[in-house]
């Protein structure tokens, strides 16, 4: 099962628009990608314009199409962003 941490950094002044598009992509997400397992949303206590995703994929196929619903949001998405997020994946053990 593929598993992804994603760290994205926002513009300071749009943390609080990010953290409610966020929490509704995640919902959003989870309600209607049967593949995606798990796809929970998290910001930083350090630095609140930092969030951490870890998302949880029953398999590449459903890695994939979440990739391709991710990118339909890619206007609002990008609004937010204070560079590239930080895609790291990893197997569970």
């Amino acid at each position: 099962m593929p598993s992804v941490i994603a760290t994205i950094k926002v513009k300071e002044e749009k943390v609080d628009e990010a953290r409610t598009f966020l929490k509704n992509l995640a919902a959003e997400t989870m309600a209607n990608e049967a593949g995606t397992l798990a796809y929970i949303a998290h910001q930083s206590k350090d630095d609140p314009a930092t969030f951490i995703f870890y998302e949880k994929y029953a398999d590449d196929e459903a890695f994939g199409i979440h990739g391709k619903n991710l990118a339909s949001k890619n206007a609002e998405f990008a609004d937010f962003l204070a560079g590239r997020p930080e895609i790291t994946f990893v197997d569970e053990l």
